[in-house]
């Protein structure tokens, strides 16, 4: 069974079908090489003993996605995978098999306030990055990652249940051409990124209530600062 449904998805996926995708607008005219059905597998598997998901988002969103070839394909469910910088998308429904997407250019989420990824170099590797902000030639970025906790404590006949925990990280980077810099969200990260306007500034974030660690308020801060 598992393989008719396979092989309904590649046809769907190659135009065969003809229909509508329940995704709004059609994507049968992705290309077979775009995907890698070999490495497809369903997110936020459950496994005893983990909580979270190695994922960036608990539960697949819907994006606007560019190929390389310049077509657009709107409401496509999708996932990263910060740790191999990998984009799945799911294209049958929830219970189709996520599939690796190949040769994407973009990809900007579907809600209130659209995040824009891209892939860019940060210290010589090409990683999948969040754009806050970008002029000319430089551009600051998010890096998101994912990280597993494991319990300090030895489990015992006196605790409760213990997991390994996955949580989020980002780091700030400014990019220009190949060279790319970390900065921080923090007092002294600011203060350089500011420079002389650091005062009126540190009025704005406290004015607005901003947390500059959130990549959403950063890029107010950005926008605050080179608009």
């Amino acid at each position: 069974m598992k393989s008719v449904k396979l092989v309904g998805l590649v046809l769907l996926l190659l135009g065969v079908l003809g229909s509508e995708s329940l995704f709004g607008q059609s994507i049968s005219t992705v290309r077979s090489n775009d995907v890698d059905y070999g490495r497809a597998f369903r997110f936020n598997v459950k496994s005893d003993g983990v909580k979270g998901t190695p994922f960036l988002y608990e539960e697949p969103k819907s994006a606007k996605i560019a190929l390389d070839g310049g077509k657009v394909y709107e409401n496509i469910p999708f996932n990263i995978l910060p740790e191999k910088e990998e984009v799945y998308i799911q294209t049958g429904g929830e219970e189709s098999e996520p599939l690796i997407l190949r040769n994407w250019n973009w990809l900007e989420t579907l809600e209130d306030a659209p995040k824009l990824f891209r892939l860019e170099y940060i210290e010589g590797k090409q990683r999948i990055v969040e754009i806050l902000y970008e002029k000319d030639q430089e551009k600051y970025v998010a890096l998101h990652t994912k990280y597993l906790v494991k319990p300090s404590n030895l489990k015992d006949g006196y605790t409760g249940p213990q997991y390994d925990t996955y949580k989020p990280d980002v780091k700030f980077y400014k990019i220009n051409g190949l060279q790319s810099n970390e900065f921080k969200g923090n007092t002294s990260g600011l203060k350089d990124l500011a420079n002389d306007r650091h005062n009126a500034l540190r009025d704005y974030i406290k004015a607005e209530k901003l947390k500059p660690d959130n990549p959403e308020d950063m890029k107010k801060v950005l926008a605050f600062l080179f608009d």
